[in-house]
């Protein structure tokens, strides 16, 4: 993937963390090229933001996610007419119900008939991986750990 000007494109999470992953190993092995680091680091406030920005996406669903899920997905979407946006929020946040759709799509009810609204859903659950609940249980032992060194 390339990006050609950065202030057009709208990117998915899956994207965005694939750049970051990429960012990521280009900068270790420049560091490992070069003797001087000082020359050639980051500096510290855009490290300390690719940091966060891959913490936060490693959590999230992209990382289960392929590019090929996401082109299929997108041209499925396709022929909903929904606007740029609406493709984007649906590819990053996987809606899996009825309700979950309708705060991602503007006047949802007005433009769809409540068969296509959960064609819709069935077709991005059809489409995408869903191992959410693995990342929401180890969410969850992480916070009872957490709990229990507090103790």
């Amino acid at each position: 993937m390339e990006v050609i000007d950065r202030q057009e494109a709208l990117i998915t999470n899956y994207e965005a963390l694939m750049v970051l992953r990429e960012a990521d190993v280009l900068n270790e092995a420049d560091k490992r090229k070069q003797k001087d680091k000082a020359r050639h680091m980051c500096p510290e406030n855009v490290t300390t933001l690719r940091f966060e920005a891959l913490a936060y996406l490693e959590k999230t669903a992209c990382t289960s996610q392929s590019g090929e899920q996401l082109a299929k997905l997108k041209e499925q979407l396709l022929e909903y007419e929904l606007t740029k946006g609406e493709i984007l929020q649906i590819l990053n946040l996987r809606p899996k119900s009825v309700v979950e759709l309708h705060l991602l799509v503007e006047d949802c009810t007005e433009r769809f008939l409540v068969e296509e609204i959960e064609q819709l859903v069935s077709i991005i659950l059809d489409v995408l991986p869903c191992d959410d609940e693995a990342v929401q249980h180890q969410d969850e032992a992480d916070q009872s750990d957490s709990m229990d060194v507090d103790s």
